[in-house]
Parts: C-alpha cells; sequence; structure tokens
C-alpha cells in the first residue's frame, strides 16, 4: 500500500493518496478574497524540501489565471518578509522565520503580512492568532489506511485538500 503521495503508483496498487496538485490549486482560489489585501504571493519552496514539485506548477497557473503578482523563493536565507505581501510555505522552518521577523518589524500578521502553511498540525491553530493552512485531513489518511489493513479490501482514493482560513491570512 502506498500512503501520503503518489510516487509512480501502478494501476494495481493500492493506495490512499492527497493532491498536491488540482486540489491545492482549488484551495488558492477558495483564498482568493484573502489575498486580495497583497500587492504580491511568493511562495517559499526550499531545494531541502521533499514536497512534490507540482505544487510550484499549480501555484503559478493559480497566480496568473488570479492576477496575482507571484514569486518563488528556493533559498530560505533569501526569505524576507515585505509589508504587503503574503507567503505561501511547505515548510514550518520558515513559519518560524515569518513569525521572528514579524516581531522584529512590527508586522501584523494577517493585517501587514500573510502567511499560509502546508499541513495542519495540532499547533497551527493556537500559533500567534492562528495560522492558516492548506492540509489534507491525516486523521481520514490514517483511518483509510488502517481501514485497508485490517479489511484486506483494495482502495485507490484521493483525500481531499481544504483550506482552513485563520487569522494569519
Amino acid at each position: 500500500m502506498l500512503i501520503d503521495w503518489n510516487v509512480h503508483a501502478k494501476k494495481n496498487n493500492n493506495f490512499v493518496f492527497q493532491d498536491f496538485g488540482k486540489s491545492f490549486y482549488t484551495t488558492l482560489k477558495e483564498a482568493t478574497p484573502a489575498f486580495q489585501k497583497y500587492k504580491k504571493i511568493i511562495l517559499v519552496y526550499p531545494v531541502f524540501t521533499h514536497h512534490p514539485i507540482e505544487t510550484v506548477k499549480y501555484f503559478k497557473s493559480y497566480c496568473k489565471e488570479a492576477g496575482f503578482n507571484f514569486d518563488i523563493i528556493t533559498n530560505p536565507k533569501e526569505f524576507i518578509i515585505k509589508k504587503n505581501e503574503a507567503y505561501i510555505s511547505v515548510s514550518d522552518r520558515v513559519l518560524g522565520f515569518f513569525l521572528e521577523q514579524c516581531r522584529s518589524n512590527n508586522y501584523e500578521p494577517g493585517t501587514d503580512v500573510g502567511f499560509l502553511s502546508y499541513n495542519e498540525t495540532p499547533m497551527k491553530q493556537f500559533i500567534y492568532k492562528g495560522i492558516s493552512v492548506i492540509s489534507t485531513d491525516f486523521k481520514v489518511l490514517g483511518a483509510k489506511a488502517a481501514s485497508f489493513v485490517s479489511e484486506e479490501a483494495r482502495i485507490q482514493e484521493y483525500i481531499p485538500t481544504k483550506l482552513i482560513l485563520r487569522d494569519s491570512l
């Protein structure tokens, strides 16, 4: 059984995946009203990440189609926040850099700068005033995988990716 993301799955493989492409694009569209208060959207996609590259393709498509100025940062050392910009990150390390820079620049997340994180964790609802996330439901993903193991029933399923808007965006 393959779990989490599609890495060369074959037609006969059992799997439970999250979608890093089309559903990512759909959640960005859903976040459009929140993004509209910013002049630019920056995807922070570090070279050290194991996050699927298709996210970058769908990010570019979304920004072009929605008419947003955008950029992609691959070197976290180049990550310097600027007022009126929103950031999307696939790395929780970058979230720490973001909050540190907000404090030192006296920026209010969700007002002066925006942040959208990938993957929900229990702490993200409590960090600052809440960190907005794009995430699959990992409980459902785990339950489906466990069901496969216990019932031995064939499974080929994508778990939807959802947007959880909080004060950071």
